[in-house]
Protein backbone atom coordinates (compact mmCIF):
# COMPACT_ATOMS: atom_id res chain seq x y z
CA UNK A 1 0.00 0.00 0.00
CA UNK A 2 1.42 3.45 -0.87
CA UNK A 3 0.44 5.65 1.77
CA UNK A 4 0.34 9.50 1.28
CA UNK A 5 3.93 9.77 3.14
CA UNK A 6 5.11 7.13 1.06
CA UNK A 7 4.74 9.81 -1.82
CA UNK A 8 6.13 12.53 0.08
CA UNK A 9 8.90 10.35 1.19
CA UNK A 10 9.92 9.92 -2.63
CA UNK A 11 9.70 12.82 -3.83
CA UNK A 12 11.57 14.77 -1.03
CA UNK A 13 14.54 12.54 -1.12
CA UNK A 14 14.85 12.42 2.37
CA UNK A 15 18.00 11.22 5.07
CA UNK A 16 17.61 9.97 8.42
CA UNK A 17 20.26 11.05 11.23
CA UNK A 18 22.93 8.60 12.25
CA UNK A 19 22.57 6.75 15.64
CA UNK A 20 25.55 8.45 17.33
CA UNK A 21 28.05 6.20 19.04
CA UNK A 22 27.03 4.41 21.35
CA UNK A 23 28.77 4.16 24.83
CA UNK A 24 29.97 0.54 26.63
CA UNK A 25 28.60 0.73 30.17
CA UNK A 26 28.84 -1.74 32.87
CA UNK A 27 25.94 -4.66 32.76
CA UNK A 28 27.11 -6.51 35.94
CA UNK A 29 29.84 -6.24 38.53
CA UNK A 30 30.98 -8.36 41.02
CA UNK A 31 33.11 -7.98 44.64
CA UNK A 32 35.37 -5.06 44.00
CA UNK A 33 38.36 -6.98 45.80
CA UNK A 34 41.85 -6.86 44.58
CA UNK A 35 43.11 -10.53 43.33
CA UNK A 36 47.35 -10.04 42.91
CA UNK A 37 49.45 -12.58 41.39
CA UNK A 38 53.05 -11.10 42.14
CA UNK A 39 56.53 -13.59 41.96
CA UNK A 40 57.59 -13.68 45.37
CA UNK A 41 60.61 -11.65 44.22
CA UNK A 42 59.17 -9.00 42.89
CA UNK A 43 57.55 -6.19 44.91
CA UNK A 44 54.95 -5.19 42.05
CA UNK A 45 51.45 -6.14 42.69
CA UNK A 46 48.42 -5.85 40.30
CA UNK A 47 44.48 -6.04 40.93
CA UNK A 48 41.68 -5.93 39.71
CA UNK A 49 38.53 -4.22 39.81
CA UNK A 50 35.81 -5.89 39.44
CA UNK A 51 37.79 -9.32 40.35
CA UNK A 52 34.55 -11.03 39.20
CA UNK A 53 31.40 -10.17 36.73
CA UNK A 54 28.24 -12.20 35.37
CA UNK A 55 27.54 -10.86 32.26
CA UNK A 56 25.70 -11.88 29.10
CA UNK A 57 26.73 -13.52 25.85
CA UNK A 58 27.76 -10.62 23.72
CA UNK A 59 27.94 -8.36 26.30
CA UNK A 60 30.47 -5.61 27.77
CA UNK A 61 32.16 -4.63 30.96
CA UNK A 62 34.93 -2.54 32.09
CA UNK A 63 37.20 -3.29 33.65
CA UNK A 64 39.82 -1.23 35.81
CA UNK A 65 43.38 -2.36 36.79
CA UNK A 66 45.70 -0.35 39.35
CA UNK A 67 49.51 -0.67 39.48
CA UNK A 68 51.48 -0.49 42.85
CA UNK A 69 55.42 -0.76 43.54
CA UNK A 70 56.65 0.57 40.22
CA UNK A 71 56.83 4.40 38.38
CA UNK A 72 55.38 2.85 35.33
CA UNK A 73 51.28 1.97 36.20
CA UNK A 74 50.78 0.78 32.68
CA UNK A 75 48.56 -2.74 31.85
CA UNK A 76 48.55 -5.41 29.13
CA UNK A 77 44.87 -6.68 28.97
CA UNK A 78 44.52 -10.23 27.72
CA UNK A 79 42.20 -13.17 27.39
CA UNK A 80 43.37 -16.65 29.29
CA UNK A 81 41.64 -18.76 26.58
CA UNK A 82 42.21 -16.11 23.47
CA UNK A 83 39.48 -15.29 21.12
CA UNK A 84 37.09 -17.86 22.27
CA UNK A 85 36.69 -16.11 25.70
CA UNK A 86 35.95 -12.94 23.93
CA UNK A 87 38.48 -9.94 23.51
CA UNK A 88 39.10 -7.03 25.99
CA UNK A 89 40.71 -3.65 24.71
CA UNK A 90 43.78 -1.68 25.76
CA UNK A 91 41.70 0.17 28.00
CA UNK A 92 40.20 -2.81 29.14
CA UNK A 93 36.72 -2.65 27.59
CA UNK A 94 36.07 -6.59 27.69
CA UNK A 95 33.42 -7.95 25.34
CA UNK A 96 31.85 -11.77 26.08
CA UNK A 97 31.64 -14.61 22.99
CA UNK A 98 28.14 -15.87 22.21
CA UNK A 99 29.19 -18.54 24.13
CA UNK A 100 28.27 -20.10 27.92
CA UNK A 101 31.08 -20.31 29.79
CA UNK A 102 33.44 -18.94 32.72
CA UNK A 103 37.16 -17.46 31.76
CA UNK A 104 39.84 -15.06 32.98
CA UNK A 105 40.91 -11.58 32.33
CA UNK A 106 44.19 -10.87 32.85
CA UNK A 107 46.12 -7.61 33.31
CA UNK A 108 49.87 -8.19 33.95
CA UNK A 109 52.09 -4.99 34.91
CA UNK A 110 53.82 -3.38 31.64
CA UNK A 111 56.97 -3.29 33.91
CA UNK A 112 57.16 -6.44 35.48
CA UNK A 113 55.79 -9.37 33.54
CA UNK A 114 55.96 -11.71 36.47
CA UNK A 115 53.26 -9.38 37.94
CA UNK A 116 49.30 -10.37 36.81
CA UNK A 117 46.01 -10.19 37.88
CA UNK A 118 42.88 -11.78 36.62
CA UNK A 119 39.62 -11.53 36.99
CA UNK A 120 36.81 -14.15 36.49
CA UNK A 121 33.81 -13.81 34.01
CA UNK A 122 30.74 -16.09 33.63
CA UNK A 123 29.19 -15.33 30.11
CA UNK A 124 25.13 -16.58 30.78
CA UNK A 125 22.18 -16.68 27.95
CA UNK A 126 20.75 -12.93 28.09
CA UNK A 127 17.93 -12.44 30.37
CA UNK A 128 14.53 -12.47 29.09
CA UNK A 129 12.82 -8.71 29.00
CA UNK A 130 9.39 -9.15 28.56
CA UNK A 131 8.62 -5.27 29.79
CA UNK A 132 10.46 -2.10 29.74
CA UNK A 133 8.71 1.33 30.72
CA UNK A 134 7.97 4.08 28.59
CA UNK A 135 8.40 7.91 30.47
CA UNK A 136 7.43 11.13 28.74
CA UNK A 137 9.56 13.46 29.66
CA UNK A 138 7.54 16.81 27.93
CA UNK A 139 7.29 18.07 24.67
CA UNK A 140 10.24 19.93 22.37
CA UNK A 141 9.94 23.38 21.97
CA UNK A 142 8.71 22.61 18.42
CA UNK A 143 6.56 19.39 16.73
CA UNK A 144 9.11 17.84 14.22
CA UNK A 145 9.44 14.63 12.36
CA UNK A 146 11.99 13.55 9.90
CA UNK A 147 14.40 15.34 12.08
CA UNK A 148 18.15 14.47 13.83
CA UNK A 149 19.07 13.75 17.13
CA UNK A 150 22.99 13.63 17.90
CA UNK A 151 24.00 12.85 21.86
CA UNK A 152 27.34 15.26 22.33
CA UNK A 153 29.91 14.95 24.65
CA UNK A 154 28.44 17.08 27.38
CA UNK A 155 25.39 14.42 27.26
CA UNK A 156 23.03 16.71 26.15
CA UNK A 157 21.25 15.82 22.82
CA UNK A 158 20.73 18.19 20.07
CA UNK A 159 17.89 18.09 18.16
CA UNK A 160 18.07 19.72 14.81
CA UNK A 161 15.71 20.72 11.61
CA UNK A 162 12.88 18.26 10.28
CA UNK A 163 9.27 18.69 9.14
CA UNK A 164 7.01 21.22 11.47
CA UNK A 165 3.32 21.70 11.37
CA UNK A 166 2.20 22.27 8.05
CA UNK A 167 5.34 20.41 6.20
CA UNK A 168 7.06 23.09 6.69
CA UNK A 169 10.95 23.08 6.92
CA UNK A 170 12.55 23.54 10.22
CA UNK A 171 15.97 25.61 10.41
CA UNK A 172 15.22 25.61 14.81
CA UNK A 173 17.71 23.19 16.92
CA UNK A 174 17.06 22.85 20.74
CA UNK A 175 19.11 20.44 23.14
CA UNK A 176 17.90 17.85 25.38
CA UNK A 177 19.23 18.01 28.91
CA UNK A 178 19.30 14.54 30.51
CA UNK A 179 19.72 15.94 33.70
CA UNK A 180 16.97 18.07 34.31
CA UNK A 181 14.69 16.17 31.44
CA UNK A 182 14.43 19.36 29.18
CA UNK A 183 14.37 20.88 25.77
CA UNK A 184 15.94 24.13 25.25
CA UNK A 185 16.37 26.24 22.08
CA UNK A 186 19.59 26.53 20.31
CA UNK A 187 21.50 28.36 17.49
CA UNK A 188 19.56 27.72 14.72
CA UNK A 189 20.90 26.06 11.00
CA UNK A 190 21.53 28.11 8.12
CA UNK A 191 19.59 26.42 5.79
CA UNK A 192 15.64 24.86 6.88
CA UNK A 193 16.02 21.09 6.13
CA UNK A 194 14.30 17.93 6.87
CA UNK A 195 15.87 14.33 6.48
CA UNK A 196 19.61 15.51 6.82
CA UNK A 197 22.51 13.50 8.01
CA UNK A 198 24.03 14.66 11.24
CA UNK A 199 27.34 13.10 12.04
CA UNK A 200 29.46 13.85 15.17
CA UNK A 201 32.86 15.10 14.74
CA UNK A 202 35.72 13.60 16.58
CA UNK A 203 36.40 17.42 17.90
CA UNK A 204 32.80 17.20 19.50
CA UNK A 205 31.24 19.19 16.57
CA UNK A 206 28.41 18.10 14.54
CA UNK A 207 28.30 18.39 10.74
CA UNK A 208 24.95 18.40 9.07
CA UNK A 209 24.70 17.79 5.70
CA UNK A 210 21.82 17.50 2.57
CA UNK A 211 18.37 16.97 3.31
CA UNK A 212 15.79 18.31 1.17
CA UNK A 213 12.75 20.88 1.40
CA UNK A 214 9.69 21.13 -0.10
CA UNK A 215 7.17 18.28 -0.92
CA UNK A 216 5.91 16.92 -3.98
CA UNK A 217 8.48 16.89 -5.73
CA UNK A 218 10.74 18.47 -3.12
CA UNK A 219 14.76 20.19 -3.83
CA UNK A 220 17.40 18.18 -2.47
CA UNK A 221 19.86 20.12 -0.84
CA UNK A 222 23.34 20.18 -1.35
CA UNK A 223 25.27 22.53 1.35
CA UNK A 224 26.21 21.62 4.70
CA UNK A 225 26.74 23.19 8.28
CA UNK A 226 28.84 22.54 11.44
CA UNK A 227 27.31 22.73 14.97
CA UNK A 228 29.75 24.07 17.36
CA UNK A 229 28.53 22.95 21.12
CA UNK A 230 30.74 25.29 22.62
CA UNK A 231 29.01 28.38 21.00
CA UNK A 232 25.81 26.96 20.03
CA UNK A 233 25.99 28.09 16.67
CA UNK A 234 25.66 26.73 13.35
CA UNK A 235 28.29 27.59 10.18
CA UNK A 236 28.39 26.84 6.78
CA UNK A 237 30.81 24.70 5.13
CA UNK A 238 31.70 23.33 2.16
CA UNK A 239 28.76 21.60 -0.23
CA UNK A 240 28.30 18.30 -1.47
CA UNK A 241 29.66 17.13 -4.72
CA UNK A 242 26.91 14.55 -5.68
CA UNK A 243 25.11 14.61 -8.68
CA UNK A 244 21.80 13.41 -9.81
CA UNK A 245 19.72 13.99 -6.59
CA UNK A 246 22.37 14.33 -3.91
CA UNK A 247 22.07 12.10 -0.08
CA UNK A 248 18.74 10.43 -0.70
CA UNK A 249 18.06 7.70 1.91
CA UNK A 250 15.10 6.64 4.48
CA UNK A 251 15.64 6.00 7.36
CA UNK A 252 18.85 4.51 7.08
CA UNK A 253 22.12 6.32 8.12
CA UNK A 254 24.19 7.19 5.72
CA UNK A 255 26.32 8.88 6.89
CA UNK A 256 29.63 7.33 9.38
CA UNK A 257 32.54 9.15 11.19
CA UNK A 258 35.83 6.96 9.77
CA UNK A 259 38.32 6.04 12.31
CA UNK A 260 40.51 8.69 10.87
CA UNK A 261 38.45 11.30 11.72
CA UNK A 262 36.69 12.20 7.92
CA UNK A 263 33.35 11.59 7.06
CA UNK A 264 31.88 8.90 4.71
CA UNK A 265 28.76 9.87 3.06
CA UNK A 266 26.33 7.42 0.75
CA UNK A 267 25.01 10.08 -1.92
CA UNK A 268 22.80 8.97 -4.63
CA UNK A 269 24.84 7.74 -7.53
CA UNK A 270 28.31 8.07 -5.66
CA UNK A 271 29.59 8.15 -2.28
CA UNK A 272 31.91 10.95 -1.13
CA UNK A 273 34.16 12.00 2.06
CA UNK A 274 34.50 14.81 4.07
CA UNK A 275 37.63 16.42 5.87
CA UNK A 276 36.96 18.41 8.59
CA UNK A 277 40.02 19.76 8.53
CA UNK A 278 40.20 21.23 5.11
CA UNK A 279 35.83 21.31 5.22
CA UNK A 280 35.53 20.06 1.42
CA UNK A 281 33.76 17.17 0.40
CA UNK A 282 35.65 14.73 -2.38
CA UNK A 283 34.06 11.84 -4.08
CA UNK A 284 35.26 8.47 -3.73
CA UNK A 285 35.63 5.67 -6.28
CA UNK A 286 32.54 5.19 -8.27
CA UNK A 287 29.96 2.01 -6.70
CA UNK A 288 30.70 -1.37 -7.84
CA UNK A 289 28.06 -1.73 -9.59
CA UNK A 290 27.19 1.37 -11.89
CA UNK A 291 23.31 0.80 -11.38
CA UNK A 292 23.66 0.62 -7.71
CA UNK A 293 22.18 4.33 -6.61
CA UNK A 294 20.32 6.04 -2.68
CA UNK A 295 22.62 4.03 -0.30
CA UNK A 296 19.95 3.76 2.28
CA UNK A 297 22.06 2.62 5.58
CA UNK A 298 26.00 2.71 6.23
CA UNK A 299 27.34 1.05 8.72
CA UNK A 300 31.07 0.93 9.69
CA UNK A 301 32.25 -2.15 10.65
CA UNK A 302 34.53 -3.48 13.34
CA UNK A 303 36.90 -4.10 10.17
CA UNK A 304 37.16 -0.18 9.40
CA UNK A 305 35.18 -1.08 6.09
CA UNK A 306 31.87 0.46 5.71
CA UNK A 307 28.67 -1.60 4.46
CA UNK A 308 26.64 0.21 2.49
CA UNK A 309 22.93 -0.91 1.87
CA UNK A 310 21.07 0.29 -1.22
CA UNK A 311 19.60 -0.55 -4.62
CA UNK A 312 20.31 -1.48 -8.62
CA UNK A 313 17.95 -1.28 -11.41
CA UNK A 314 17.35 2.37 -11.40
CA UNK A 315 16.49 4.36 -12.86
CA UNK A 316 13.30 2.07 -14.33
CA UNK A 317 12.65 -0.02 -10.95
CA UNK A 318 14.72 0.63 -8.31
CA UNK A 319 13.70 -2.49 -6.56
CA UNK A 320 16.59 -4.87 -6.36
CA UNK A 321 17.96 -4.64 -2.89
CA UNK A 322 22.06 -5.06 -2.89
CA UNK A 323 24.77 -4.43 -0.85
CA UNK A 324 28.43 -2.76 -0.93
CA UNK A 325 31.62 -3.13 1.07
CA UNK A 326 33.85 0.61 1.09
CA UNK A 327 37.55 0.65 1.92
CA UNK A 328 38.77 3.39 3.35
CA UNK A 329 42.49 2.77 2.59
CA UNK A 330 41.74 2.27 -1.10
CA UNK A 331 38.72 4.42 -1.59
CA UNK A 332 37.48 1.42 -3.82
CA UNK A 333 33.61 -0.45 -3.43
CA UNK A 334 33.39 -4.43 -3.79
CA UNK A 335 29.89 -6.20 -3.75
CA UNK A 336 28.71 -8.58 -1.20
CA UNK A 337 25.88 -10.62 0.20
CA UNK A 338 23.04 -10.21 -1.56
CA UNK A 339 20.67 -8.96 1.26
CA UNK A 340 17.54 -11.86 1.66
CA UNK A 341 14.96 -9.71 0.98
CA UNK A 342 13.83 -9.74 -2.47
CA UNK A 343 12.12 -6.03 -2.28
CA UNK A 344 14.03 -3.74 -0.61
CA UNK A 345 13.39 -0.39 -1.63
CA UNK A 346 15.69 2.88 -1.45
CA UNK A 347 13.73 3.48 1.72
CA UNK A 348 11.98 2.15 5.26
CA UNK A 349 14.31 0.08 6.64
CA UNK A 350 17.17 0.51 8.94
CA UNK A 351 20.48 -1.26 10.14
CA UNK A 352 21.87 -1.57 14.24
CA UNK A 353 25.03 -3.19 14.41
CA UNK A 354 25.18 -5.73 16.97
CA UNK A 355 28.01 -6.05 19.62
CA UNK A 356 28.97 -9.45 17.97
CA UNK A 357 30.20 -7.35 14.64
CA UNK A 358 27.47 -8.39 12.42
CA UNK A 359 24.51 -5.85 11.37
CA UNK A 360 21.20 -6.29 11.67
CA UNK A 361 18.14 -5.21 9.34
CA UNK A 362 14.75 -4.31 9.58
CA UNK A 363 11.59 -3.00 8.50
CA UNK A 364 11.41 -2.90 4.75
CA UNK A 365 8.61 -1.61 1.87
CA UNK A 366 4.99 -2.56 1.38
CA UNK A 367 5.28 -3.14 5.69
CA UNK A 368 7.03 -6.06 5.88
CA UNK A 369 8.14 -7.50 9.24
CA UNK A 370 11.08 -9.76 8.19
CA UNK A 371 14.21 -9.19 9.50
CA UNK A 372 17.96 -10.07 8.63
CA UNK A 373 21.47 -10.49 9.62
CA UNK A 374 25.02 -9.49 7.58
CA UNK A 375 27.68 -11.75 8.89
CA UNK A 376 31.11 -9.08 7.85
CA UNK A 377 33.40 -12.80 8.17
CA UNK A 378 31.58 -14.89 5.40
CA UNK A 379 30.09 -11.70 3.67
CA UNK A 380 26.40 -13.15 3.74
CA UNK A 381 23.04 -12.15 4.71
CA UNK A 382 20.85 -14.59 6.99
CA UNK A 383 17.39 -14.49 7.94
CA UNK A 384 16.25 -13.88 11.63
CA UNK A 385 13.14 -13.52 13.48
CA UNK A 386 10.51 -11.29 12.31
CA UNK A 387 8.11 -8.96 14.01
CA UNK A 388 5.48 -6.99 13.17
CA UNK A 389 5.98 -4.02 10.37
CA UNK A 390 8.03 -1.21 12.18
CA UNK A 391 8.47 0.86 8.60
CA UNK A 392 10.26 4.09 8.96
CA UNK A 393 11.15 3.17 12.94
CA UNK A 394 15.01 4.00 13.87
CA UNK A 395 17.27 1.01 16.22
CA UNK A 396 19.03 1.73 19.43
CA UNK A 397 21.42 -1.18 20.54
CA UNK A 398 21.54 -0.97 24.27
CA UNK A 399 24.74 -1.75 26.41
CA UNK A 400 23.67 -5.39 26.97
CA UNK A 401 23.29 -5.83 23.43
CA UNK A 402 19.90 -6.44 22.45
CA UNK A 403 18.45 -3.74 19.78
CA UNK A 404 15.17 -1.80 20.66
CA UNK A 405 13.20 -0.89 17.86
CA UNK A 406 9.75 1.31 18.21
CA UNK A 407 7.17 2.52 16.77
CA UNK A 408 7.12 2.19 12.87
CA UNK A 409 4.63 3.71 9.90
CA UNK A 410 1.15 2.06 9.56
CA UNK A 411 -0.82 1.41 6.74
CA UNK A 412 -2.83 5.15 6.24
CA UNK A 413 0.33 7.08 7.79
CA UNK A 414 -0.43 7.27 10.93
CA UNK A 415 2.88 5.78 13.89
CA UNK A 416 2.36 2.73 15.98
CA UNK A 417 3.17 2.59 19.63
CA UNK A 418 4.58 -1.23 19.49
CA UNK A 419 7.76 -1.83 20.44
CA UNK A 420 10.00 -4.76 20.19
CA UNK A 421 13.82 -5.75 21.42
CA UNK A 422 15.94 -7.85 19.72
CA UNK A 423 17.83 -10.54 21.22
CA UNK A 424 20.87 -11.73 19.34
CA UNK A 425 21.79 -14.89 21.16
CA UNK A 426 18.33 -16.35 19.90
CA UNK A 427 17.50 -13.98 16.76
CA UNK A 428 13.87 -13.55 18.26
CA UNK A 429 12.09 -10.22 18.98
CA UNK A 430 10.21 -10.02 22.18
CA UNK A 431 7.31 -7.48 22.91
CA UNK A 432 8.85 -5.01 25.32
CA UNK A 433 5.68 -2.82 25.81
CA UNK A 434 4.02 0.13 24.23
CA UNK A 435 5.27 4.00 23.66
CA UNK A 436 2.93 6.64 25.09
CA UNK A 437 2.38 7.81 21.72
CA UNK A 438 2.39 6.24 18.41
CA UNK A 439 5.10 7.33 15.73
CA UNK A 440 6.97 7.02 12.66
CA UNK A 441 9.91 8.73 11.64
CA UNK A 442 11.23 9.73 14.77
CA UNK A 443 14.24 9.94 16.38
CA UNK A 444 16.07 7.22 19.09
CA UNK A 445 19.16 7.99 20.64
CA UNK A 446 20.91 5.92 23.38
CA UNK A 447 21.92 7.67 26.21
CA UNK A 448 24.90 7.26 28.77
CA UNK A 449 22.04 5.81 31.30
CA UNK A 450 20.88 2.92 29.57
CA UNK A 451 18.01 4.72 28.12
CA UNK A 452 16.84 5.73 25.19
CA UNK A 453 15.63 9.29 24.20
CA UNK A 454 12.64 8.84 21.50
CA UNK A 455 11.64 12.15 19.99
CA UNK A 456 8.92 13.51 17.43
CA UNK A 457 8.35 11.66 14.33
CA UNK A 458 4.46 11.28 13.19
CA UNK A 459 1.74 10.04 15.62
CA UNK A 460 -1.45 10.88 13.39
CA UNK A 461 -0.87 11.53 9.66
CA UNK A 462 0.37 14.51 8.53
CA UNK A 463 1.05 16.74 11.40
CA UNK A 464 4.13 15.82 13.55
CA UNK A 465 4.67 15.61 17.40
CA UNK A 466 6.78 17.43 19.89
CA UNK A 467 6.09 14.54 22.11
CA UNK A 468 8.91 12.80 23.79
CA UNK A 469 9.80 10.08 25.77
CA UNK A 470 12.58 8.01 27.78
CA UNK A 471 12.24 3.62 27.25
CA UNK A 472 13.70 2.49 30.70
CA UNK A 473 14.93 -1.29 30.22
CA UNK A 474 13.91 -3.16 33.32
Amino acid sequence: MKSQLRRHLWFSRMVFALSVGLLFLPTACGNPSTLATPSASSSVSVAIVPSAATIPEGGSLSFLATVKGVADTGVTWSVQVGATGGSITSSGVYTAPNTVGTYSVVATSVADATASASANVTIELPTSTTAGDFTAVGNMTTPRGDHTATLLPNGKVLIAGGVGAGFQDLASAELYDLSTRTFAATGSMIIPRHAHSATLLADGRVLIAGGSQGVNPGTSVFTAEIYDPSTGAFTATGDLTSIGGGIYAIPGDVTTLLPDGRVFVAASNNAEIYDPHSGTFTPTGPYADPSFVYGTTVTLLSNSKVLVTGVTGCPISCSNGEAELFDPQSGTFGVTGPMMAKYYPDYGYTAALLTDGRVLFLGSDDFAADAEVYDPAAGTFASTGSTVSQELAPASRLTDGTVLVAGGQVPGGNGSTYAVLYVPASGTFEHVGEMTAGRHSHTATSLPDDTVLITGGFSGWPDPTSSAEVYKPR
